[in-house]
């Protein structure tokens, strides 16, 4: 099983900040945005996935863990429209994880893309 690391140095987008009566346009900047950060650490770290995957998230933010999980279908949605995984659907995806992780620079988060 090969393991792809990805730290990304900024704060992630809360649950409660993208669906907090804003704008769809405003959403969609900030997929756009995502989407461009999310490729160039991908471009320098090239995944390598058969089928099945797993991701693992690691956060140290002011957010609540499970407040983060908007990150990882960001994450997802990268992979799949650059052609790293088939699909996002249970049949490939079988497993995501959020851990707070103190001991990482405050704000970050670490994404580990598994491939299974």
């Amino acid at each position: 099983m090969a393991h792809y690391h990805y730290t990304i140095k900024e704060n992630p987008i809360s649950l409660n900040d993208w669906y907090a009566g804003k704008h769809w346009t405003v959403r969609k900047k900030q997929k756009d945005r995502w989407y461009a950060i999310f490729k160039e650490v991908l471009d320098n770290n090239i995944p390598n996935i058969k089928k099945e995957y797993r991701i693992k998230m690691h956060v140290n933010s002011r957010h609540d863990p499970s407040n983060v999980i908007t990150m990882i279908k960001i994450f997802e949605d990268t992979l799949k429209k650059l052609g790293y995984i088939i699909d996002d659907s249970p049949k490939y995806c079988k497993g995501i994880t959020i851990e707070p992780h103190p001991d990482l620079e405050k704000p970050s988060f670490n994404l580990v893309l598994e491939s299974l």
